[in-house]
């Protein structure tokens, strides 16, 4: 496959080459940790090591709610939480942990250093209108409306490795027990046109490409169904409703 844009291989080792796999519904959590992983990177805050995907999940069960199998129906909650709280490094959740022998209650200690973002930009398909889907939600994923959406994220990956969500649709699971010969996914024309699943998967699009005259986005996926932890999504049909930009990274006390 040839990939126009990768993040897999820069120099300053942003993504995480990790094959984690997710508990339950925190796919979101799993992505949104390696992204902010990437800025913190991007910033030179951090190196190999890594921001707690703990502290993330349970801060936000503790504020926000989050289901019964700990997923989340919307990137909201997660803003001013990384705009105003941020995460921590991994080692220091877990010394406080030990510390503690529970869950460290909120706030956290003063002197943890906490790393933020100065804006975390959500954008979602259904913002992104045209005259023909204008007021037709059962057509928002297909349609001249999705060429800006996608414009803008092929924007944003072009500066780095970003969060993005895609439905759940059935067909996800013929395309994982049966993949077609080029291993890129894409939804039944159906399910694009009549989008009734509101169920979304959260991934880390780190890679942009072509496949024999098929463009596609290359994501880390924590799921664990995938082989290798790697997912490619066709791009050019509205299959990626929703992705995230973390904007300026820095440390406060």
């Amino acid at each position: 496959m040839d990939l126009f844009i990768t993040w897999e291989n820069d120099a300053n080792h942003l993504v995480d080459d990790i094959e984690w796999i997710q508990i339950h519904g925190t796919c979101w959590a799993y992505s949104l940790r390696r992204h902010m992983n990437a800025a913190c990177r991007i910033a030179n805050l951090i190196d190999a090591e890594s921001l707690s995907l703990a502290y993330l999940v349970n801060y936000m069960r503790m504020t926000s709610g989050l289901s019964d199998t700990l997923g989340l129906s919307s990137f909201d909650p997660v803003r001013p939480f990384l705009m105003l709280e941020g995460m921590v490094l991994d080692d220091d959740y877990r010394m406080l942990f030990a510390q503690f022998m529970r869950i460290p209650e909120l706030p956290l200690p003063r002197g943890i250093r906490r790393f933020v973002v100065t804006d975390m930009i959500i954008h979602s398909l259904d913002h992104y209108h045209s005259p023909i889907t204008e007021g037709n939600p059962s057509f928002r994923s297909y349609g001249h409306d999705n060429q800006d959406f996608e414009q803008a994220f092929i924007n944003a990956m072009n500066r780095s490795p970003i969060t993005a969500a895609i439905p759940t649709c059935p067909s996800i699971l013929s395309f994982l027990a049966n993949a077609p010969e080029n291993n890129i996914y894409a939804p039944t024309l159906l399910e694009l046109l009549f989008d009734d699943y509101p169920n979304l998967h959260v991934m880390f699009a780190t890679g942009r490409g072509v496949y024999q005259g098929v463009p596609f986005v290359r994501f880390r996926d924590s799921s664990g169904l995938i082989n290798g932890g790697f997912m490619n999504v066709e791009l050019g049909q509205g299959i990626i409703v929703e992705f995230v930009e973390l904007i300026g990274a820095y440390v406060i006390m």
